[in-house]
């Protein structure tokens, strides 16, 4: 199915994709959970644990989920596993290992507990072919066969100056099932990286303070409503989509229109199979937090908030619209499916990206989304290839922020800098 047309904002903010504060479990309610395509694995008496933000699980029953060949050298207290043509090694004790025959250090080592051998689950997963990913919320790990990244190219540039590497990767926020591990040019950038710089570093945020901003930015405190603020026919099908997802039909009354937008455009893509917890970023994130490699915010959610309470009433509307029924008002942005969004990254097609980047915009919301927010991010990249530190970063942004006349590319291809494609 062809998902439907929606805002570019799906594309461009990485903290409002990723963090639904309308409703949220807290995590500590939750066990740890390991899911294998879409089906939980089950442990027995012996469980999944974490240690240090490593997700180690009971050696036996998951290699035999992944159908993976198991040896075990007693006198050496070695762990060998094979599938098709992957390999690894494990040493109880000791975060030596290899993969594939490359030497490997683990963040956590392999042990035993009560005579149950442990294993780090993420190493052991992506070893034998599959991709992982964790939900916070959740606490639940997903590992899912890999499909599709094999042909994803995506937007990757390498610039440098004084000593300093900065690899840009345009990301997408939604992504569907089988897109990691990315293209090997993107994952080496990653692991040469010092540091992870993104939009903002979902992982950092608590419930309690993504609650705090979404009332000071997303609910009116001035005695009105959303009905106040919308038609009575755009209200209307606000009402109906809750409904139609069980939910009370005046749940968003309070909610600013631009925040409303937000948690319908959840809704949607959710049932078309894309997920945000799944995002490029996320997935790096996720990845830079189990290596212990410093992440970096170029913006905060309250800067991401405001942009959006900067909005007139007017364009609010029209980007609710645009949500629940395109036809019925000239979007402000370019009208593509997320289906197509997500061809063009996989394809990485430039000429594709820069047209969608820079025709058919409404200029209040182009300049407040893109444009402005462009300009500071490129600041910040400048800053770090300006540094005497001589550091690599790998800086993570929706690939709506790169072409076009003002992205980010380049802003910094006229500051002199040589942007090259990798």
């Amino acid at each position: 199915m062809q998902m439907k047309k929606m805002s570019a904002l799906v594309l461009s903010l990485s903290l409002l994709a990723s963090a639904s504060a309308f409703s949220s479990a807290q995590a500590a309610e939750n066990p740890l959970s390991i899911r294998l395509n879409d089906d939980q694995i089950q442990f027995g008496p012996t469980e999944p644990i974490l240690e240090n933000g490593v997700t180690l699980v009971p050696m036996r029953p998951i290699l035999e989920k992944l159908n993976v060949q198991v040896n075990w050298d007693e006198a050496t207290r070695t762990v060998s596993g094979t599938k098709e043509n992957l390999s690894f090694t494990l040493q109880i004790g000791s975060t030596n290992a290899s993969a594939n025959g490359q030497a490997i250090k683990l963040e956590e080592a392999p042990k035993l507990i009560q005579n149950v051998t442990y294993v780090p689950l993420r190493f052991v997963a992506e070893t034998v072919g599959y991709q992982v990913g964790w939900n916070q919320s959740l606490r639940q790990v997903s590992l899912t066969s890999k499909q599709q990244s094999s042909g994803s190219r995506g937007f990757l540039w390498k610039v440098e100056n004084k000593g300093n590497t900065v690899y840009l990767l345009g990301s997408i926020h939604h992504v569907p099932e089988g897109m990691y591990p990315l293209r090997p040019e993107i994952e080496n950038a990653f692991q040469a990286a010092d540091h992870l710089g993104v939009e903002v570093d979902v992982s950092t945020v608590a419930p309690e303070e993504l609650q705090k901003q979404v009332l000071d930015w997303g609910v009116y405190k001035d005695g009105t409503k959303l009905q106040d603020h919308i038609s009575v026919e755009t209200y209307h099908k606000v009402t109906a989509v809750l409904k139609a997802n069980g939910i009370p039909e005046n749940s968003f009354d309070i909610f600013k229109t631009w925040f409303v937008t937000q948690q319908i455009m959840n809704l949607q893509v959710a049932k078309e199979g894309y997920k945000p917890e799944k995002g490029i970023d996320n997935y790096l994130i996720e990845k830079a937090n189990e290596a212990k490699k410093p992440v970096v915010s170029l913006e905060t959610m309250e800067s991401q908030m405001k942009m959006n309470n900067s909005f007139s009433d007017a364009l609010q509307e029209r980007l609710l619209l645009q949500n629940l029924d395109p036809k019925s008002v000239t979007p402000p942005s370019p009208d593509i499916g997320i289906d197509d969004l997500n061809k063009m990254w996989i394809e990485g097609d430039e000429h594709a990206l820069t047209e969608f980047t820079t025709k058919g915009w409404d200029a209040e919301y182009y300049k407040g989304l893109i444009a402005d927010r462009n300009v500071e991010m490129a600041e910040k990249i400048k800053g770090y290839l300006n540094s005497d530190k001589k550091e690599t970063y790998m800086v993570v942004v929706g690939m709506l922020h790169m072409l076009g006349e003002q992205g980010v590319v380049p802003l910094l291809e006229k500051e002199g800098f040589k942007v090259e494609e990798e």
